[in-house]
């Protein structure tokens, strides 16, 4: 059995006495607990002992050891609604992973979940330690769901919408402290340089030289042994995992030229190149520092909603008012909204009527206006007005905290194009490493006595770090760009396949419609002139405010007002509604309805593809209001945007031919299909598929869901449900399908950028070799080259926070209720 200091599982220092075995792959090994040792031989048990050949190696301070935990508590209501998402059975949860520190950990959790029935989906960023996951709450409760996680030997910790920016701040401070030191040590490094250059060239003490070049490697130390340690971890990480990348020739070339420097400076003979050390590691952790923000820019505005959310609320209960923590609200609860509140749950008005302003959820630069019977989602603030709200969703469940659950699972996601990357970075680590060597013993022929500077040149100036930073800052800076248009990456395939010549097709009802009833024409029908169109419009919609029909839907967008006091209403099924208003009898409905009460002869329009709605009174017909699904206000403009950028549009929609017609014709669309089962939209799509068209499809309800998945890319409307969300690779949030329109110019430009990178790091390194490996370039010269060919892809890539964007201008917003109300409609 073989003798170790260390727990074979977690790293941690075995005690002493009697030894604990446990028997991995055939193997004996000693851990330190039972615990290790029931965790290692669960692994080895489950046929995932490869964990233990690919992983990092653990070292002291990353405890794997697992830990009893009480976790029946989080299955009470108050943390399953702080921190699971439930519908239909359905849970979802966002769990930070203690002890997950390498790709292996996550393909061990991953793999080890995977033989769970109820576990549904993983979605793991080792980077983050984030994992969201969801499974069937009716089989496996929360807790249960947390001790099969600490029996793989992990410690999951619940993750609220609120910690969700503590990690980040972590790697902010920890990227900002590293990139202090190697800038402030590197300068003073360069200033010593710089007297040891002049003195090579005009003459120098002895003992001044050697001074200098003591204090040099003193004041190195902090930047290799600190400033530095990211790379070393990253290239013993790829090693270990047979993956080199790119930290592999950085490490290399930083250790080789402080090695030969240490030795120079220990025998007093020979050049040092602390310079290059410096410079090496200053610019690079620049560029690692500013791609880091670009990261954490695609999701800082789900963070600053979370942290705009009150602590509090003010709920009433009996009619009574009380301030509690937003942990006790439950469904169904009143809470009171004032002037100037965020509203903290998602929810329904009851009563009164609040001016919100939803710019950071949905991208609506004017306030809407809400009313009884109007949805309201936490997060959006309430500029005017007052209100009481009955709580819907809380905690997990709400649309903020969905937002990032899908940017956690965005993060995840790598595109081909970012795999690609990877493989040829990790590619051309190795045909580095190979011209380093070539070049080394190519030069050992010609002049041995220049083989270590050449080397160290040829090995800086060939890293890659280009070429491996190319595609995932600018994704990152896309995904921030677009994030803060009201459009969301859920998966980054979306940007690849969103291109002209692409097929996108949209649904219809909820898609280009507003998926709901609306008042389309108001035709006068009397000769009184006080009956004009506000009267109607007004009397019809407080009369229909009593009706609980479909239609009567379609008049709460008219505003009401007080003057009308209706008395007696009396809906009837089917026909319409009749009231007495000011003792004038009225009746609001069908023609032959109506034609029952008003003494006047009408005849009644040939229905067409649109619903009449007429309003009478005794003394006869007062209007005639067309009732339809109303186009969204940018529909007609997003389609025209994307047919001149060279897109094909196409309507697919299980309505009627006749009303797709009329849609697909004020639309300009001539390819549309009616009459569409949800099967039916699927062979649609997956046949355009097979003629070879690269089709997107665009939708929002739980019959799109199938037809999203099956689309090459797939966007979702925000209103739409969480099924078609769910299938979804991007999200436009808010009202506008402009939106979809200028994500396909960041996409296009995105890929201009990838390309430009691309090209640029390519045509770097081929100008670059063959100076170095002919000796024209010494090692500070390399490292320079490198850093800035570097910090030349994150600047370039960064372009896209401002691609597309127009100049902001001071503006005062009106709280005008007119205003507000129309663009509530």
């Amino acid at each position: 059995m073989p003798q170790t200091a260390e727990c074979f599982h977690c790293g941690e220092q075995l005690p002493r006495g009697k030894a604990i075995v446990a028997v991995v792959g055939g193997n004996a090994h000693e851990v330190c607990c039972p615990g290790c040792k029931a965790v290692a031989e669960f692994i080895d048990g489950n046929d995932l002992g490869s964990f233990y050949r690919f992983r990092s190696q653990p070292h002291s301070g990353m405890d794997l050891r697992p830990e009893k935990v009480a976790y029946q508590a989080y299955d009470s209501e108050d943390m399953r609604q702080r921190y699971v998402h439930e519908a239909a059975g359905r849970a979802e949860s966002t769990l930070d992973i203690g002890g997950m520190y390498c790709s292996a950990c996550a393909w061990l959790l991953d793999a080890a979940l995977g033989r769970h029935d109820a576990i549904r989906s993983v979605d793991i960023n080792p980077a983050t330690r984030r994992a969201v996951i969801g499974w069937d709450i009716d089989t496996l409760s929360f807790s249960d769901l947390l001790r099969a996680i600490a029996d793989v030997g992990f410690k999951p910790q619940p993750v609220g919408q609120d910690q969700k920016d503590e990690l980040q701040e972590y790697e902010y401070r920890l990227a900002l402290k590293r990139l202090i030191v190697a800038a402030a040590a590197g300068m003073q490094v360069m200033m010593f340089a710089v007297a040891l250059y002049a003195g090579d060239f005009f003459g120098i003490e002895p003992g001044v030289q050697k001074f200098l070049r003591n204090v040099s490697l003193l004041v190195a130390l902090p930047i290799v042994f600190y400033s530095a340690t990211p790379f070393f971890r990253g290239a013993w990480r790829g090693i270990r995992a047979r993956m080199p990348g790119m930290d592999l020739p950085v490490s290399i070339a930083i250790i080789a030229a402080f090695g030969a420097s240490l030795r120079a400076v220990w025998l007093d003979s020979g050049d040092i190149y602390l310079d290059s050390v410096a410079m090496f590691v200053g610019f690079l952790s620049a560029t690692r520092f500013m791609e880091m923000r670009a990261r954490h820019r695609s999701d800082s505005f789900a963070m600053a909603l979370a942290r705009l959310l009150p602590d509090t609320a003010i709920r009433l209960v009996d009619g009574v008012q009380e301030t509690v923590a937003l942990d006790r609200l439950r469904v169904g609860d009143t809470v009171i909204i004032r002037p100037g509140d965020v509203i903290p749950v998602d929810g329904v008005m009851i009563s009164g009527r609040l001016f919100v302003d939803e710019s950071m959820l949905t991208g609506e630069s004017l306030p809407l206006m809400r009313e009884a019977g109007m949805p309201v989602y936490a997060g959006a603030s309430n500029r005017v007005g007052s209100g009481y709200v009955r709580v819907t969703l809380t905690g997990a469940s709400t649309n903020l905290a969905e937002i990032g659950r899908l940017l956690e699972r965005a993060k995840a996601d790598r595109p081909p194009i970012a795999l690609l990357a990877d493989r040829v970075a990790s590619r051309f680590v190795i045909a580095v490493l190979f011209i380093a060597t070539a070049t080394g013993l190519a030069w050992a022929i010609l002049d041995p006595t220049r083989v270590f500077e050449v080397v160290l040149a040829t090995l800086v100036v060939t890293c890659p770090c280009a070429l491996a930073l190319a595609t995932p800052a600018t994704l990152a800076a896309a995904a921030s760009r677009l994030a803060a248009s009201g459009f969301l990456l859920v998966r980054s395939r979306i940007l690849e396949v969103l291109r002209p010549g692409a097929t996108i097709v949209f649904d219809k009802t909820g898609t280009l419609t507003r998926g709901r009833p609306a008042v389309l024409e108001t035709r006068l029908m009397s000769d009184n002139p006080r009956a004009d169109e506000r009267f109607c419009s007004e009397l019809a919609a407080a009369l229909e405010s009593t009706s609980e029909h479909i239609l009567a839907r379609a008049f709460k967008a008219v505003r009401q007002v007080d003057e009308f006091d209706v008395r007696n209403a009396q809906p009837e099924a089917g026909k319409g509604v009749a009231a007495t208003v000011a003792n004038v009898r009225y009746r609001i409905g069908s023609f032959d309805y109506v034609k029952e009460l008003a003494d006047h002869h009408a005849a009644a329009d040939t229905p067409g593809n649109a619903t009449r709605v007429y309003l009478g009174c005794e003394s006869g017909f007062l209007a005639e209001f067309v009732i339809g699904d109303e186009l969204r206000a940018d529909a007609r403009q997003a389609l025209d945007s994307l047919r001149q950028s060279g897109y094909q549009v196409a309507i697919a929609s299980g309505d009627q031919a006749a009303v797709v017609a009329d849609v697909a014709e004020k639309l300009g669309v001539d390819d549309w299909h009616a009459a569409l089962t949800p099967t039916a939209k699927l062979e649609f799509v997956q046949a355009r598929r097979r003629s070879g068209e690269s089709v997107i499809m665009i939708g929002d309800g739980i019959n799109d869901a199938p037809v999203l998945a099956a689309a090459d890319a797939s966007i979702a409307l925000d209103a739409g449900t969480a099924l078609a969300r769910a299938s979804a690779d991007a999200i436009a949030l808010g009202r506008r399908l402009m939106s979809i329109v200028d994500a396909a110019s960041v996409a296009g430009q995105a890929r201009r950028i990838v390309r430009q990178n691309m090209a640029w790091a390519i045509a770097y390194n081929l100008a670059a070799v063959p100076l170095a490996a002919t000796g024209v370039l010494s090692p500070w010269m390399a490292a320079l080259g490198m850093s800035l060919s570097s910090l030349l892809v994150v600047l370039n890539a960064l372009r896209l926070h401002h691609y597309g964007r127009a100049p902001q201008k001071a503006t005062s917003v009106s709280l005008d209720p007119t205003l507000s109300e129309s663009a509530a409609t």
